[in-house]
C-alpha cells in the first residue's frame, strides 16, 4: 500500500478531498483510479482513494478522496505488509455483501458497479 505525505488544510479536513501531483507525492508508480493508499499529515494517518486522475504533460494530478483514521500501528503494519490473516474463509460475496451495507459501494462509480455485479450476478 502506497503511502502520501502531504500537509491538509482547513478546506481539505471539511472537504475530505485533495489533489496530490505525482512528484510532490514522491511515490515510485502511478496510482490506479480506485485504488486506496494511506495518507499522512501532521502525525495523522487516514485512508484515502484516488477518485480522479488528471495527466499533463509536465505530472499526473491524483484527486483523493479521504476516508477515516487509522491507528499509527495498524497504518505501518499496511506500509510494511504485515497484516495479520484472518482467520476462518472470507470470499468476495462476503466482502461486497459488507461494503453493500456500508454504503462503500456507492462512492465511486466503478466500485458501485463491481459490487452490484458481485451481489446480484450470482
Amino acid at each position: 500500500m502506497e503511502l502520501i505525505d502531504i500537509e491538509f488544510s482547513e478546506f481539505t479536513r471539511r472537504s475530505r478531498s485533495v489533489v496530490v501531483a505525482h512528484r510532490a507525492a514522491g511515490i515510485g508508480r502511478g496510482l490506479e483510479y480506485g485504488e486506496r493508499v494511506l495518507v499522512h499529515s501532521d502525525g495523522e494517518y487516514r485512508t484515502a482513494v484516488v477518485a480522479d486522475i488528471d495527466f499533463a504533460l509536465d505530472d499526473t494530478h491524483y484527486r483523493l478522496v479521504l476516508g477515516g483514521r487509522v491507528p499509527a500501528d495498524l497504518a505501518q503494519e499496511r506500509i510494511d505488509g504485515t497484516v495479520p490473516t484472518v482467520s476462518g474463509r472470507v470470499s468476495v460475496h462476503d466482502i461486497a455483501d459488507m461494503l453493500a451495507r456500508s454504503g462503500a459501494g456507492h462512492r465511486i462509480p466503478m466500485q458501485r458497479r463491481s459490487a452490484q455485479r458481485l451481489l446480484f450476478d450470482r
